[in-house]
């Protein structure tokens, strides 16, 4: 029997009032987990349809409850005196698009503690991030969800968790992070159930009848990934130095071409970044480069794997009065071995530029005592010529209501361009919701 939209709001709230009963019960009030989380509905419709997803007119229409968990316990004195932290956040997503409720969703689940007074530990599922960039990655090499960041959905659900150790070690000098990831999470990449893509294969933008695999890394002692940093402060510039080593997050490695059969390439990744105030001029400005060294790709010898590649972003942000926020980034990938990889190619493959470049734009402004956000940002690229665009206003109404209006609209006539090959998919979207 179909479950009319009403009902679903009714059973996300009544799972709300279920776990709040079954918190209260397992412990003590004075010791009862916290409970938060949303409740959101969500559309997203599309302005430049090209008819080749699953769905026409349309790639977003749910509701969606989160709920957050936070306990520390302290029945062992050990747990109080590590400052033991217990975190559990999942969702329950009715999507319309498929039509496949998802009761279970974890997003995070994870234990923290303090066994030393300059060590601190945290095992599970979670969320890793770090760099300096805005919207751009170089050495923050951990998964993200660009299908829902093209939909529309809450900036959020960008970052994937991992399942993962990490050690966090503190000084007066410098700190250190300390990364052990044993499963592989991927980057959620558009398979054209939803956004169209473009297919190198085809030759063409391709959605329901893209044809491609996925081979992940098998989970086994020698396929962890491990990441490092090396932090610290110097007068008032923030320093980092990281190292990555694991594997590329997005396919870019072809196991068998004429299967469709991509896989995820090794990858290690020398990075170092440095942020801080503006003389004079005022503002925050930082630098952060990295190398990313294909494992595979034999001195870009093997056309089917990514090559090498040097990355390098400076940004400034600057605020102003009445509230009004200004950041600019340029963006740079420099492939390291050009003419190997020129001599790679056969013929009837696109060849990629050495140096590609992006421009990044983000202007924010509140209103109505900060109450309502009206921000845009922009991505531009001089070598592809295309552009894509994300404005949004925001209303939060009371403390527990708000409301969003969006778009992401992309630009450009290359099909084979990072963000042209998306203005089929152009959309906007609205999200309401209830956070208690």
């Amino acid at each position: 029997m179909a479950i009319t939209n009403t009902n679903k709001i009714l059973i996300i709230l009544a799972a709300i009032t279920v776990i709040s009963m079954c918190a209260s019960i397992a412990v003590p009030a004075a010791d009862m987990p916290k409970l938060h989380g949303f409740v959101e509905t969500d559309i997203g419709l599309k302005v430049n349809d090209d008819k080749l997803a699953s769905k026409n007119g349309y790639n977003m229409a749910e509701q969606r409850a989160e709920f957050k968990l936070r306990y520390f316990p302290d029945e062992l004195a050990i747990l109080k005196e590590w400052n033991t932290e217990v975190f559990f956040k999942t969702d329950v997503l009715m999507d319309e698009y498929t039509e496949q409720p998802k009761w279970w969703m974890p997003r995070e689940l994870y234990i923290a503690f303090t066994p030393l007074s300059f060590a601190d530990v945290k095992i599970g599922e979670q969320i890793l991030t770090w760099g300096t960039g805005d919207y751009v990655f170089i050495n923050d090499q951990f998964p993200k969800d660009y299908t829902s960041f093209i939909m529309g959905r809450d900036d959020e659900y960008l970052k994937l968790p991992s399942y993962a150790g990490r050690l966090t070690l503190s000084s007066s000098f410098a700190s250190g992070d300390l990364v052990a990831i044993p499963v592989f999470t991927p980057n959620n990449v558009p398979d054209g159930s939803r956004i169209s893509y473009y297919d190198p294969l085809f030759g063409r933008v391709v959605g329901t009848q893209g044809d491609r695999y996925f081979l992940e890394p098998p989970m086994q002692i020698d396929n962890t990934e491990v990441a490092a940093r090396l932090y610290g402060t110097v007068k008032s510039y923030e320093w980092a130095l990281y190292y990555n080593h694991g594997y590329y997050k997005s396919p870019v490695g072809y196991k068998n071409q004429q299967t469709g059969e991509l896989y995820y390439p090794e990858l290690d990744v020398y990075g170092a970044s440095i942020q801080g105030p503006v003389p004079v001029a005022g503002g925050i400005a930082n630098f952060e480069t990295g190398l990313l060294d294909s494992k595979k790709d034999d001195y870009a010898k093997n056309r089917l794997v990514q090559d090498s590649t040097m990355q390098y972003l400076v940004g400034y942000k600057r605020g102003f009065k009445n509230d009004f926020e200004v950041g600019l980034q340029y963006y740079i990938t420099q492939m390291m071995h050009y003419t190997a990889y020129k001599n790679s190619l056969m013929p009837g493959d696109s060849q990629d530029d050495k140096v590609y470049q992006q421009f990044t734009l983000r202007l924010t402004k509140l209103f109505a005592n900060q109450t309502v956000n009206a921000s845009l940002f922009v991505f531009y690229s001089p070598v592809d010529k295309d552009t894509y665009l994300r404005p949004s206003l925001s209303w939060k109404a009371t403390d527990a209501w708000s409301l969003v209006i969006g778009g992401n609209i992309f630009l450009g006539n290359q099909d084979n361009a990072d963000w042209g090959q998306f203005k089929g998919d152009s959309n906007i979207y609205t999200r309401l919701r209830y956070s208690y």
